[in-house]
């Protein structure tokens, strides 16, 4: 990760640039069926089922199998249920490997469950009407090295839940929810990664939601730093073209060089980070279509580690922001747009040494707030700064409070410890 150094004057001017390095997981090819071709060697099945009330289940060992099914109706109390279980362990000799899952639901109420253990392996999984489930599982605690992976969920509807667990190392996970309704009941995300010591390089997850009140949670837990890190979390809840109010994103990792993007479109959002490890970046976004009349939102981003960045920028009325970070050479960055109707908050706590602060509001009625425990620390504060364009039309009646100490000066406030309390399960 490249560490931006800038003198006080840039500071002043520009504040601090991140540049956002998103991702993108490269779409499953979906192999034909019901050819025998489309496989690559091993078992091949195809369950094709009309109606409601149908189950399906499908069990495979080996390497280089491929199950397709796909099952239409549409009876909230009559489910249609799928259970696929791929596996066999990696050693010594090769199995549980290259394994393909393909399920397509159509209709309400219909729910799945795909579970691939070893390496390599994919699963596809496409769910269209409400109330429906998809689960899936690749790699397990103990004996399978599972690394390597891709699922791939797709879910079209509202109400709907999608759960993605994968352990040790190198997975990818894709979930996209689609809310029919411009307002109303959303659908709920759950991306768990774990990285094993084996060879622990990063994972990547990405959560994308259209619609209102939706709710996304990404883990990503590499242990302690010397154990690996270098995962990649994106949410993004919301587009131009379809405005997302009342979500809920929340992103944890652990372990080096971690990166967490949250973006949120519009009003009502909220967004919790927290990165326990070095070298970690986080970042939201929160009103991104640049409304100057959405707002009422909140993020709280925690960092605990050294050389840590963490950026928070939102646009309207009535925002806030919490930062905290604890260790050496960690750099927090806040811009606040837009605050004509009512002021923004915002908070950055820092403690350790040679930390940097930068806190930029426009318009009137903001209240800041620094304090910082340590040496070397910077702190930077712009009020109605216009940091695009021309200085908001109403200005002043802001606040701001700066606390610096030496560590062995007992000062107030410096209470805050957000962390996992704000952990959200489902």
């Amino acid at each position: 990760m490249k560490r931006v150094i800038m003198s006080a004057t840039a500071l002043a001017i520009g504040g601090f640039v991140f540049a956002q390095t998103p991702q993108t997981i490269t779409p499953i090819v979906q192999q034909s069926s019901p050819t025998t071709a489309a496989t690559v060697g091993g078992n091949y099945s195809n369950i094709n089922q009309v109606g409601v009330g149908s189950d399906a289940m499908v069990q495979q060992q080996g390497t280089a199998n491929a199950s397709f099914i796909q099952q239409t109706g549409t009876d909230a109390a009559n489910r249609n249920s799928v259970d696929v279980l791929q596996w066999g362990n990696v050693q010594p000799s090769i199995s549980g490997h290259l394994n393909y899952s393909d399920i397509t639901q159509d209709g309400a109420g219909n729910d799945f469950m795909a579970t691939q253990q070893g390496d390599m392996n994919e699963v596809l999984g496409t769910q269209t009407g409400l109330d429906n489930t998809a689960i899936v599982q690749q790699g397990a605690n103990t004996p399978q090295q599972a690394q390597n992976n891709l699922s791939v969920v797709d879910q079209d509807g509202k109400d709907n839940f999608a759960e993605v667990q994968q352990r040790f190392d190198d997975n990818e996970a894709s979930i996209t929810q689609r809310n029919a309704a411009a307002a109303g009941v959303g659908n709920r995300s759950y991306q768990e990664q774990i990285a094993n010591p084996n060879q622990t390089a990063g994972h990547v997850a990405i959560g994308e939601q259209w619609g209102d009140d939706n709710e996304a949670v990404q883990i990503q837990d590499s242990g302690s730093p010397a154990l690996g890190g270098g995962n990649h979390a994106e949410i993004q809840q919301g587009d131009g073209a379809t405005e997302a109010t009342g979500a809920f994103a929340q992103q944890v990792q652990s372990g080096a060089t971690n990166e967490a993007y949250a973006t949120q479109f519009l009003s009502g959002d909220v967004s919790y980070q927290e990165q326990l490890g070095t070298d970690n970046k986080a970042v939201v976004d929160q009103n991104t279509g640049g409304s100057a009349t959405g707002g009422d939102n909140l993020v709280e981003q925690y960092q605990d580690g050294d050389r840590n960045e963490a950026r928070s920028d939102q646009n309207g009325n009535n925002n806030m922001v919490n930062q905290e970070q604890y260790g050496s050479d960690n750099f927090s960055s806040v811009k606040q747009r837009y605050g004509q109707v009512t002021g923004n908050m915002a908070t950055s706590i820092q403690d350790g040494t040679l930390n940097n602060s930068v806190i930029n509001q426009q318009s009137h009625g903001n209240v800041s707030m620094v304090d910082q425990t340590g040496t070397g620390q910077t702190s930077l504060i712009n009020q109605n700064n216009p940091t695009t364009g021309a200085a908001a039309a109403i200005g002043g009646q802001n606040g701001a409070t700066v606390i610096q100490r030496n560590a062995n000066v007992a000062l107030t406030p410096q209470v805050r410890r957000i962390a996992a309390s704000k952990r959200h399960t489902f």
